[in-house]
């Protein structure tokens, strides 16, 4: 895709993010911004994702794919400390992506 109309996907990739994560925050009582930086790190981790995530928005986060340790960015854990993904699965017991 090129010009326009990816122009136009790119906003619509956005605008569905804004969406999930004001809805899923809400439900959640955190802020929406942290939210949607999950969802992008996610996204950002593991693209082959993005379709899906457009269609079923937050049933992403109920069925446990959008998780925290599968993304691409840091995150602050419980314990108030920083946490790279890779540390979240190693501490996890998961395999390393």
């Amino acid at each position: 895709m090129t010009g326009e109309s990816e122009s136009m996907t790119e906003r619509l990739v956005i605008r569905r993010i804004a969406e999930v994560a004001a809805g899923v925050a809400s439900q959640a009582g955190v802020p929406g911004a942290d939210v949607a930086g999950l969802i992008v790190s996610f996204l950002a981790a593991n693209p082959e994702h993005v379709s899906r995530f457009m269609a079923e928005g937050g049933e992403l986060f109920i069925d446990g794919t959008i998780r925290a340790e599968h993304g691409a960015l840091s995150f602050g854990a419980m314990n108030g400390k920083m946490v790279t993904p890779a540390e979240s699965r190693a501490l996890k017991g998961m395999p390393d992506q």
